[in-house]
């Protein structure tokens, strides 16, 4: 049987008889351009249904940390939402890094100014390509424009320009590139640059282990939640400039029995996936359409596997008692408003 979100995270019910009045409900709340970067996989569309996860937390989120930023969609949606307080981003790709660390900087303006007046060309394409950024900005820079002209926002070495190198398709290298949008979505998230935590160029490793040195996790651990969003099991290595062999992903599995507060991890719905986690009592699944590139070929990805401490937490509590979960997202967009946990908030990220 597929439920809804709203079915899924009713309070005081099982899977099997949802109490539809009491529940929930999660809307569509996010904007198609809530993250400047175009990013494989990325996960806009889960941030409605990870607000209304961390609501169900005894302590409410102060700090919501993604160590694998990428787009950073979910974390922005988050904090946007006031549904955190705080958030700290990492990703071990350093154009990644070097990006979010510009952005929430004094710096956007700058970055901004730059959007506004680069030629968005093949030339320049190839020269960003080429390019060996000797400022953490010029690589804020490279990042950005080759995300926005190359095909499905890959950083990959291998990836091309968007309408090929030939730029005979319909669809030239500028037509993800909404200069005036893209800049001004940019100086709407440097205002947030208060509320970020850090913004840093290591691996989830290093990040777990610089929060758990933080004063908040000696005070207050489960004030503090996190994402994972690790590469795909499948055909990473074509999609990410970073990707995982198979004992980094059981490196993670191995890491998220001693995360400092609480977690949610989302993957490829991949059989490695599920026989890593599947007996994991915070295993469910989640129906998510999105389309990545893959050997020149558009293939929707359906299903994400999604796996938290919170939905272990709702099934010891009895909240929740079907372990063979299929959540189904909405399909048509809505905004205005969503109830995250009882209380709404306004949303603050009108679709675009």
């Amino acid at each position: 049987m597929i439920y809804r979100i709203g079915e899924f995270m009713s309070r005081g019910t099982s899977l099997e008889e949802p109490q539809r009045e009491n529940a929930s409900v999660v809307r569509w709340c996010t904007r198609s351009d809530v993250s400047p970067l175009r990013y494989p996989g990325g996960k806009r569309k889960l941030a409605p249904f990870i607000a209304d996860l961390i609501s169900r937390t005894t302590v409410p989120i102060k700090l919501f940390v993604e160590p694998f930023a990428g787009g950073a969609s979910v974390a922005i949606s988050l904090l946007e939402a006031n549904a955190v307080e705080r958030i700290a981003l990492s990703d071990l790709d350093t154009l990644v890094a070097a990006f979010w660390n510009t952005v929430f900087s004094s710096r956007a303006s700058s970055l901004a100014d730059r959007i506004y007046d680069c030629p968005i060309t093949l030339g320049e394409w190839k020269r960003q390509k080429d390019l060996e950024p000797q400022t953490e900005f010029d690589a804020a820079f490279k990042c950005f424009f080759l995300n926005r002209t190359s095909f499905s926002g890959s950083l990959h070495n291998k990836a091309g320009p968007i309408g090929g190198m030939a730029q005979t398709s319909k669809y030239p290298i500028d037509c993800r590139f909404n200069r005036s949008k893209l800049a001004e979505r940019i100086i709407e998230l440097s205002t947030l640059r208060n509320r970020v935590q850090f913004v840093r160029k290591q691996s989830y490793y290093k990040t777990l282990g610089d929060v758990r040195r933080m004063k908040l996790f000696k005070e207050e651990p489960k004030s503090i939640a996190w994402y994972f969003d690790p590469p795909f099991f499948a055909k990473a290595n074509k999609l990410y400039h970073k990707s995982f062999v198979a004992s980094d992903h059981a490196r993670l599995r191995a890491a998220t029995d001693s995360v400092p507060g609480e977690w949610i991890l989302s993957y490829d719905d991949h059989p490695d996936a599920r026989s890593h986690y599947g007996g994991h009592p915070g295993f469910a699944r989640v129906n998510l359409q999105y389309t990545a590139r893959i050997d020149s070929q558009e293939r929707l990805v359906a299903t994400e596997v999604i796996v938290s401490s919170i939905i272990a937490d709702l099934r010891s509590r009895g909240e929740l008692n079907d372990s063979a979960a299929i959540i189904q997202l909405p399909r048509r967009r809505q905004n205005s408003l969503v109830s995250i946990g009882g209380r709404s908030v306004e949303n603050a990220t009108q679709a675009g």
